[in-house]
């Protein structure tokens, strides 16, 4: 059994708080624990030096969340995760928030914050006039579908190496975006009780100042949901 603390950082990335079990799934994660081949491939340029994944301050727990967390059942008081649900497909999702449940102990908080889809579809049609855009503005629809990050603007560039890593992984594109509403339904659809939309930095869940990042939740960033696992 795996020697864990009380807290997990779902799809942590590279600035993960020491004082939580940070678990991702990303090749620079991986990289953590091989540093040495890290720097071959940065010597030969199949992989990019100046990638963020070179400074990591942590070596995480490495693991795809589309497959079963690697924790025993009622594990830990709280599991949090933030800009991750939206990289899975909606099946996807309801899998990783059933495996949240199975491993947090009674009484134990789930928060996820996501990008808000009602505050970009806002947003959007705040700045929708119905005119023309000048070339120097960026067209409203543009600026959305960057903001839904389905896709990007061009093909994947880079190396054979690190095209056939995309097409695999996929990590990076959003799947499904979600509201309160919506990532709220599909808590209680889990078994979550207690769900409900938290403001930024507030939670029942101890230290999570040490996690959540500001402009990941204000202005229109993201919402944050939580909710309750009440029963083993």
């Amino acid at each position: 059994m795996m020697n864990v603390g009380d807290r997990l950082n779902l799809g942590c990335g590279p600035n993960a708080p020491a004082g939580l079990v940070n678990l991702d799934g990303s090749w620079n994660a991986w990289f953590t624990h091989h540093q040495c081949l890290r720097k071959a491939l940065q010597r030969f340029g199949i992989i990019n030096s100046s990638n963020q994944g070179a400074q990591w301050n942590v070596s995480p727990v490495v693991h795809d969340l589309r497959d079963p967390l690697p924790f025993e059942e009622n594990t830990f008081f709280a599991v949090y995760g933030s800009h991750v649900l939206e990289h899975l497909y909606r099946s996807e999702a309801d899998t990783l928030l059933a495996e949240c449940r199975r491993i947090l102990k009674p009484g134990g908080v789930l928060r996820l914050v996501v990008p808000d889809l009602h505050a970009l579809v806002q947003n959007y049609l705040k700045n929708t006039n119905g005119g023309s855009t000048s070339q120097s503005e960026q067209a409203p629809a543009d600026w959305l579908n960057e903001r839904l990050a389905f896709r990007s603007a061009q093909p994947p560039g880079g190396n054979l190496a690190f095209k056939a890593y995309g097409f695999w992984k996929d990590f990076h594109s959003h799947k499904w975006m979600y509201d309160a509403d919506s990532l709220s339904h599909y808590f209680e659809n889990a078994g979550f009780a207690s769900v409900m939309k938290k403001e930024y930095r507030c939670s029942e869940i101890r230290g999570i100042e040490e996690v959540e990042e500001p402009e990941r939740v204000l202005e229109g960033a993201g919402i944050c949901i939580e909710g309750k696992k009440l029963h083993a």
